[in-house]
């Protein structure tokens, strides 16, 4: 775990182009983020996956008033390909440093990518989010990342190729 001076220090050297151009800071409940008005968190919770026991990573989003705000409403701010990019990766990089960093935690963690991202995102699957990790000294041997069903196989490929390890969601399915 990074003492929070050196958190603070890395966060504050991070790539403005990585943090949508959205402040990234340090409280008492570990790294939040900004977006518009709202402000995002982590929040955990045990998950099983097949044997293996890990962490799942949820959002939570307080809006201008500080009361919750819907995490559908939030990405529907996110305008055009860019904003949503950045937004999902933003998310992503607020729950791994909350786990890994803050926490102190060692075991893997699953996070969701939102699924409109694939229909932006056409090459290098997982390569910016790599990097962001890096940035912190993470790697993304313990990030389970969790995607859509049928995604095609250059997709998977690429965040594999990275070092992710992926979890295909399970479809929706309309009830009767």
């Amino acid at each position: 775990m990074q003492a929070p001076t050196t958190l603070t220090a890395r966060l504050a050297t991070m790539p403005a182009l990585w943090g949508a151009g959205y402040p990234l800071g340090l409280d008492e409940r570990g790294v939040v983020g900004r977006f518009f008005k709202c402000e995002l968190s982590s929040h955990f919770q045990p998950f099983q996956l097949g044997a293996a026991s890990v962490v799942r990573a949820g959002l939570t989003v307080r809006g201008p008033d500080g009361e919750p705000f819907p995490v559908e409403k939030l990405f529907s701010l996110a305008s055009g390909a860019d904003g949503l990019l950045k937004l999902d990766r933003l998310c992503r990089l607020i729950h791994a440093l909350n786990h890994f960093e803050v926490a102190g935690q060692t075991t893997p963690l699953l996070m969701p990518i939102h699924p409109r991202l694939f229909d932006y995102v056409k090459v290098a699957h997982g390569r910016t989010f790599a990097r962001m990790l890096a940035h912190f000294d993470l790697t993304p041997a313990k990030i389970i990342l969790e995607v859509p069903d049928q995604l095609p196989r250059f997709a998977l490929d690429g965040y594999l190729g990275e070092g992710f390890t992926l979890h295909i969601a399970e479809p929706v399915r309309a009830e009767s």
